[in-house]
């Protein structure tokens, strides 16, 4: 991972969006009533290599947010070829890693929001409902270093805590 992080180089083209959050679940209670009122956003996108696959999953997605909302799957390695995402648009992704992939495909936000990465093994307890291993700390440095702000904020109401000087 070392070799992937010291060749890499910002992209040539960027794009800016709304909100990028982190969170295992992806779609769910806390984005569906929690942050896409409160951000405003009417297209949201699931960058998930799995779920991009995974049309039964897809579909229990797209009968979960509002008819309002246009959702839509890619995989993170596919980024690259996307045509430009509206910049009123909240991303999800399920990992640190696939976080990576989106800001190494150009797709960037100021901060990036992390919200639950629950327990599994391997995985050390940094606050309730946030647990990371070595490789999700590794994409997170990266991207700290690269001058992306980290904030742990698993819903609007709940205050934002740093984690750039956490990890």
């Amino acid at each position: 991972m070392k070799d992937f992080f010291n060749d890499f180089q910002m992209p040539i083209m960027s794009q800016s969006v709304k909100f990028i959050r982190v969170d295992d679940r992806l779609i769910h209670g806390q984005v569906i009533v929690g942050w896409l009122p409160f951000l405003k956003v009417n297209h949201v996108f699931v960058v998930n290599e799995r779920v991009a696959a995974d049309s039964i999953r897809q579909e229990m997605m797209l009968m979960s947010v509002p008819s309002h909302v246009s959702l839509q799957f890619k995989d993170p390695q596919g980024l690259v070829d996307s045509p430009k995402l509206p910049s009123e648009s909240m991303v999800l992704v399920s990992s640190p890693k696939d976080a990576w992939h989106c800001f190494n495909a150009g797709l960037m936000s100021e901060t990036l929001n992390i919200g639950g990465m629950h327990a599994r093994p391997g995985k050390q307890e940094v606050f309730e409902a946030l647990h990371l291993d070595e490789e999700d700390r590794d994409y997170l440095r990266n991207l700290v270093k690269n001058g992306i702000h980290l904030v742990f904020q698993p819903t609007p109401q709940n205050d934002p805590v740093s984690l750039n000087d956490i990890l």
